[in-house]
């Protein structure tokens, strides 16, 4: 798609697993997002706190100079 310009649908892309699953809109993918994410079960909070210092310029990047720019957008992809 990248190389072609090819435009895909949200369906499309869950069909080719692509991302994990195709919503209607944007309050369904929040539903299932947060109900996906509650099935983790990651008890390991030593790796969380390493990724965050590993990556801490990253995230503050993101966190202090991204919103601006990124607020703006509408980043959900619909049929």
């Amino acid at each position: 798609m990248k190389l072609s310009g090819k435009r895909a649908s949200a369906t499309e892309l869950e069909a080719h697993h692509v991302i994990e699953k195709a919503c209607e809109d944007t309050n369904v993918l929040m539903e299932t997002a947060i109900a996906f994410a509650k099935t983790f079960q990651k008890k390991r909070g030593i790796f969380g706190e390493h990724k965050k210092r590993m990556h801490k310029s990253i995230v503050e990047t993101i966190e202090k100079e991204d919103p601006p720019y990124i607020d703006k957008l509408f980043l959900f992809v619909s049929d």
